[in-house]
């Protein structure tokens, strides 16, 4: 592939994940379209087009990996003081639940919003599919690594 489309494809992945915008977190929509028009003109197989492109995908991951993170953390806590206060923590599978239930009677009538909405539940369904296959992935590997630890020999 070349760096062009190498720059349009990553550009198109990151807007993909910025259409859901995270709680107070920045919207890099304006800079990716700045990046895009820029490296357009450039030649992006020179030593500094190369160097660009490192810069922009590390960025990309950092802030992907800043926004999951700290998502995870916020849901953690979320949690933990729902389970301290005796209520039931939200699962993903209630969460999608709620969502379901938000398309059936959705406060807004915006065909576009809506159509936005059936978009990333159509997604999160795929998505949750994948969540549930690493799920009991995870679960197989804690469990052979237990048996693993339980027959190695002792000190």
């Amino acid at each position: 592939m070349n760096i062009t489309k190498r720059v349009s494809a990553i550009s198109a992945m990151l807007s993909i994940a910025w259409l859901v915008p995270v709680a107070n977190g920045h919207d890099f929509t304006k800079e990716i379209a700045k990046f895009q028009q820029v490296a357009a003109s450039k030649n992006m197989d020179s030593t500094d087009g190369v160097a660009a492109l490192v810069a922009f995908e590390r960025s990309a991951a950092e802030i992907e990996q800043a926004d999951v993170r700290m998502l995870l953390r916020i849901r953690s806590m979320t949690n933990n003081a729902f389970k301290a206060l005796g209520e039931q923590p939200a699962f993903l599978s209630s969460e999608i639940k709620r969502l379901e239930a938000a398309l059936a009677n959705p406060k807004t009538t915006d065909p576009t919003k809506l159509a936005e909405a059936k978009a990333i539940y159509a997604k999160l369904l795929i998505e949750k599919k994948a969540y549930d296959q690493l799920d009991k992935s995870a679960g197989d590997q804690m469990n052979l690594a237990l048996k693993l630890v339980e027959s190695a020999p002792a000190k």
